[in-house]
């Protein structure tokens, strides 16, 4: 796996899109389980300028896998406690495939 593919991935984990973008196929499809889909570069442009209109995520990726087409980000939401893990497909050098999970901490 590309470094750069590896360094985007936890990128766009983090809530910095920006720096992902170029890295992403202009068809690409995230899904965003148990709410929707997106599907184009631009529905994502879209959707993460919408997000930092509302201030800076505080993300933190705990684990990063790598496989062959295949990079997972496993991290949390420092603020709100929600864990997430993102699974990005890769194919000719960029992402084309996102599809994230989420799960907010139980109460105890």
């Amino acid at each position: 796996m590309s470094p750069k593919i590896v360094a985007a991935c936890e990128a766009y984990s983090r809530g910095e899109g920006e720096k992902a973008f170029p890295l992403i196929a202009d068809e690409v499809q995230w899904q965003i389980i148990g709410d929707h889909t997106i599907i184009g570069i631009e529905g994502l442009k879209e959707i993460c300028a919408e997000a930092t209109a509302q201030g800076a995520p505080n993300f933190e990726n705990t684990r990063t896998i790598q496989g062959k087409h295949h990079v997972i980000v496993e991290g949390c939401d420092l603020d709100n406690d929600v864990h997430y893990c993102d699974i990005y497909t890769t194919e000719n050098g960029l992402i084309t495939e996102i599809t994230s999970y989420s799960l907010a901490a139980l109460e105890q």
